[in-house]
């Protein structure tokens, strides 16, 4: 065992005047910059690396969805030639339906491990503010406000433009509007 001065107490006390640290895990927030065993926030570069490889995976995701599906609709119906209604519906969902993929694979996702692909690639996750897991309510809630915008094609790309340059504004904890909302953080761990 080894030797404390505080055997009674196995921290030891705050200074004069004020209470003793709390016990359990430090929270996670803040930059990390004043100490305190605080988990620092995720860095910007690092969030943005992080969506630039989801939106990656998401586009494979969706042309190989693409080529397996025209491949399938050859085969059924033993033509070369597809409809142009076929088309069609691909160039719509090709516009408008980024917002439900990216509303899926971020909750689904965050609600599950608490990261994405990308944010697992990076070493980064998200917690609530007072570092605990996320809920499932709270990963749905910030996946909406991040995703489900994408679905307008260009006002939803500048909404999202500007939730996620919303980050910059705070540089202690960098949370991005959706984080707001939600109650979350993202943090590097």
């Amino acid at each position: 065992m080894a030797y404390s001065p505080y055997p009674w107490n196995s921290t030891p006390p705050g200074p004069p005047g004020y209470p003793s640290p709390p016990a359990g895990p430090a929270p996670y927030y803040g930059s990390g910059q004043h100490g305190g065993g605080q988990r620092p926030a995720a860095s910007f570069g690092r969030r943005l690396t992080a969506r630039v490889i989801d939106y990656a995976v998401i586009g494979m995701v969706v042309v190989v969805s693409f080529i397996l599906i025209s491949l399938l609709a050859e085969v059924s119906t033993g033509r070369q030639d597809i409809a142009d209604r076929y088309f069609d519906a691909w160039a719509y969902l090709f516009l408008f339906g980024t917002g439900p993929v990216m509303f899926l694979h971020d909750w689904l996702c965050n609600a599950a491990r608490g990261r994405t692909l990308g944010k697992a690639a990076m070493g980064i996750r998200v917690v609530r503010r007072d570092g605990g897991p996320l809920r499932q309510g709270q990963s749905a809630g910030r996946a909406a406000v991040f995703g489900l915008p994408q679905t307008l094609p260009c006002l939803g790309t500048l909404f999202t433009l500007l939730d996620c340059l919303s980050a910059l504004a705070d540089a202690d904890t960098l949370r991005s509007l959706h984080d707001r909302i939600s109650g979350t953080i993202v943090v590097r761990g």
